[in-house]
């Protein structure tokens, strides 16, 4: 049909799924897996990480205070970390720089 207008296809480029300041910093990483090896007793190499999201925990003991503990009520940037073994998933919430590392028991 003559009066159709012509549409040109052109490609989107997706965007990035993650910036670089979403990205896991080296010493998270280290200290999820440090903690994952011990728990899971396997190495280092046989654990991926398979989720990773930036998070701000309300309080100095991100969320999960124990019997006892005192938390400090702050904002604590940090991250949620999950792991598997390829059987089970471990889930981990840090701060930002991986000093304080907690598993979530599920």
């Amino acid at each position: 049909m003559p009066n159709e207008p012509q549409v040109e296809a052109t490609e989107t480029p997706s965007p990035p799924t993650s910036s670089s300041t979403d990205t896991l910093p080296p010493t998270v990483q280290s200290a999820v897996l440090s903690d994952a090896t011990k728990r899971v007793s396997k190495p280092v190499a046989a654990l991926r990480i398979t989720q990773t999201q930036k998070e701000n925990w309300g309080d100095s003991c991100l969320g999960l205070a124990e019997s006892g503990t005192l938390c400090a009520t702050v904002i604590v940037p940090g991250w949620k970390v999950v792991v598997s073994d390829g059987q089970r998933e471990l889930v981990y919430r840090t701060d930002e720089k991986g000093k304080q590392v907690k598993l979530e028991e599920l």
